[in-house]
């Protein structure tokens, strides 16, 4: 028996989570909105990697990213689609699907929106 991950978990999880966004794709004419969880967190990144008897060498960075279900979508989200999340315009970097029907929308901050 197969389990519907993208209905009993992704959906119940961006119902909770998620806020609207709209998506602009370069084959549709208008933009729609789509349910996500957006993450504008920061990691830690160690160019170094470990040595021993160093302390870590850490760079912070930004990696703003989307959270969605891909049955959400009329045609699948491609790199260079964008999106406006509180106001800023941000461009799909790279999608990173998980396997159970859901992705990753890696993201660059485009611009300002007026």
């Amino acid at each position: 028996m197969s389990i519907d991950f993208g209905q009993l978990v992704l959906g119940p999880c961006l119902d909770t989570f998620g806020a609207p966004y709209a998506w602009q794709s370069g084959t549709l004419a208008d933009p729609v909105t789509i349910t996500a969880i957006f993450d504008n967190g920061y990691e830690a990144l160690d160019p170094m990697g470990t040595i021993p008897g160093m302390a870590p060498t850490d760079i912070t960075t930004s990696l703003p990213r989307l959270g969605v279900r891909l049955s959400d979508f009329p045609v699948p989200p491609v790199q260079g689609d964008t999106f406006v999340i509180n106001g800023l315009t941000y461009a799909i970097r790279e999608v990173q699907p998980d396997s159970h029907g859901g992705a990753r929308l890696d993201l660059n901050l485009v611009n300002s929106s007026s």
